[in-house]
């Protein structure tokens, strides 16, 4: 074995080393957001009613079930109560209510296509980096939301099996194939290093 090659084995190990635990605590948080009817760990009612909200918007049902069909708003405060430090746990609720103020009355009290128009809003202005601090704020709660629900929701055997192409073991190699032979258009489910 050359030095590059051990360089090569030492870093994957050392990264597998962080991840492990983390990727540990995001499938443990998701088996537990699917025990139906239990109360939530880190929210609010109101505030978890909000989260659904959002995630609904950021992944809808359409012919695969939906965010909130697959439990992302209790995997999101299964996260927060179990994997988030204090810090990022005080930044995110910041973010929360100042987004929930930032239509001009509480999110849930819009329609639902102000609340629409709102997350887009929000979402184009994070991408831009806005200078006002308080959109900043609310529309940081916004790419938190999403990265949480794109998490969680591909974590899910639905988001899983029926959006990803999923194979528990690959079959035979095939050479040189068209792409249109390949996964039928779907994206394959692949192991993820998360980042906290």
């Amino acid at each position: 074995m050359n030095r590059r090659e051990w360089l090569k084995c030492v870093s994957a190990l050392a990264v597998g080393t962080v991840a492990a635990p983390t990727l540990l605590a995001a499938f443990d948080a998701y088996a537990a957001a699917q025990v139906p009817g239990a109360t939530p760990q880190f929210f609010t009612r109101p505030q978890l009613d909000l989260i659904s909200s959002v995630v609904d918007i950021i992944i809808p049902r359409s012919d695969t079930p939906g965010a909130v069909d697959v439990g992302v708003p209790r995997f999101i405060d299964e996260m927060f109560a179990n994997v988030y430090a204090k810090a990022d746990q005080e930044r995110y609720m910041s973010a929360l209510a100042a987004f929930d103020q930032a239509g001009g009355k509480p999110f849930l009290q819009l329609s639902e296509a102000q609340r629409k128009a709102l997350v887009m809003k929000l979402h184009a202005e994070a991408l831009a980096d806005p200078k006002d601090t308080a959109t900043a704020l609310a529309a940081s709660s916004v790419l938190m939301n999403k990265k949480l629900a794109m998490m969680g929701f591909f974590l899910s055997q639905p988001g899983c099996t029926e959006v990803l192409q999923y194979s528990a073991v690959p079959g035979a190699y095939h050479a040189d194939i068209p792409l249109a032979k390949a996964g039928n258009g779907k994206a394959w489910a692949v192991e993820t290093v998360l980042m906290f």
